[in-house]
């Protein structure tokens, strides 16, 4: 059985505005279809240590790192990920964390 990932971004958004019409709107269709949830998105993300990359804070749940990787790499979200890189956001960071606690 495969297990839960998360992917934790962090991203400046040029215009919230824009990001929401362009890129928000059309994105949550598409995550759901690989059975993906946004657990929490906000401007108001508070660093705890080191540098903060950007203002805008997302984190995703998939039932499984296959499922992530579907999404990521689907046609469906191909335009919106071109559009989010190149024109609505700079300083994007994205990290796959499994769901597990690592042994030391």
């Amino acid at each position: 059985m495969e297990q839960t990932v998360y992917i934790f971004g962090q991203m400046k958004v040029k215009n919230y505005e824009d990001y929401f019409t362009k890129y928000g709107s059309p994105f949550l269709p598409i995550l759901e279809k690989f059975k993906g949830k946004l657990l929490a998105a906000t401007k108001n993300g508070r660093t705890l240590e080191g540098e903060a990359i950007g203002n805008w804070t997302v984190l995703m749940e998939f039932p499984s790192k296959s499922m992530a990787y579907s999404f990521v790499t689907s046609k469906e979200y191909a335009p919106l990920m071109e559009l989010r890189v190149n024109t609505l956001t700079d300083e994007t960071h994205a990290v796959l964390i499994p769901g597990e606690i690592a042994a030391m």
